[in-house]
């Protein structure tokens, strides 16, 4: 049996979508299992589910159907590791220009970043503060596109103690309300 560290996470996309979801790097337990967000203790299924994003809570194993609404999802850096401590300035590096590519080629109108660590990587913006939620400019645009909206939650593993789980469950809302404002949420 491969270690958790050889078991890479596929990418779910596909052009224009609403939203790609985009976390730091797997865990051990959703490398394990081979699904995004399977560790029980994370709180991205049920943000989904109660913030108005898809009909029911889906499961770690069901993550193929976020494409169904319109959604994907990713890491930013798709090693993966105990820790996003262990990550290295390499591993971001090669993960942000890899996304930053991605991104210019799929399009996707919003780009939600589960956890303020994926963002900083992913724009550069590394030492100024990041407020939660939508951010004042779009992202990743090239000359023949605006780019894309950018929404930044905060982690939703467990191991995030800086907000509260209310606090984290109630950025999926607020992703939810712009959606439906700009008319791309899929059940409203």
């Amino acid at each position: 049996m491969l270690p958790f560290t050889e078991k890479w996470l596929p990418t779910y996309i596909r052009r224009d979508l609403t939203v790609l979801f985009c976390g730091i790097n797997p865990g051990r337990v959703s490398a394990t299992a081979g699904f995004h967000y399977a560790n029980p203790a994370n709180l991205f299924w049920r943000g989904l589910y109660e913030g108005g994003l898809t009909p029911r809570q889906l499961k770690p194993e069901e993550t193929a159907c976020l494409l169904d609404f319109g959604y994907g999802i990713t890491d930013l850096v798709s090693r993966p590791t105990r820790s996003s401590s262990d990550l290295t300035d390499a591993d971001f590096n090669t993960g942000a220009e890899q996304f930053v590519h991605m991104v210019g080629v799929y399009r996707p109108r919003v780009v939600c970043f589960n956890g303020i660590t994926a963002f900083r990587h992913a724009t550069g913006k590394k030492k100024e503060p990041v407020p939660l939620g939508l951010q004042p400019d779009r992202y990743f645009g090239t000359q023949d596109w605006p780019g894309s909206w950018v929404f930044v939650i905060p982690s939703t593993s467990g191991a995030n103690a800086s907000f509260s789980r209310e606090e984290r469950l109630a950025m999926f809302s607020e992703l939810s309300l712009f959606l439906q404002e700009k008319g791309w949420h899929p059940f409203r």
